[in-house]
């Protein structure tokens, strides 16, 4: 994972974060009496049956893509509909523990217009 951090395209404007300072968006809502949550910047979504299981489940999401994406870096920072992760995904990477992502994340309840 270090070396994902020193990584950079050229043509890839830094985005400056914070621990602490939110810099994903997550949307929970309620969908059929099942809740859902979606992390807009990263494309995730899942559904549970209570807020408190969606709520975890998002979380578990974001560390598992995050740790997919560094396994892979070079295919997935080259994808056209991934690369734009990277930035994030050094953010994810470079917290400590649960609670330093959980800072990272700003998140919003009720319904998503598209």
């Amino acid at each position: 994972m270090p070396e994902l951090l020193e990584k950079r395209r050229v043509d890839e404007e830094p985005i400056k974060y914070q621990i602490g300072v939110p810099l994903l968006t997550v949307c929970i809502f309620k969908d059929n009496n099942r809740f859902c949550a979606k992390c807009l910047e990263l494309d995730l979504v899942t559904e549970m049956d209570t807020i408190e299981e969606v709520a975890e489940e998002i979380l578990s999401e974001i560390k598992e893509y995050a740790k997919e994406y560094t396994e892979d870096v070079n295919l997935y920072s080259s994808s056209p509909n991934r690369a734009h992760h990277l930035p994030y995904i050094k953010a994810i990477v470079s917290c400590k523990n649960d609670w330093d992502l959980r800072m990272l994340l700003e998140v919003r309840y009720g319904s998503i217009h598209i």
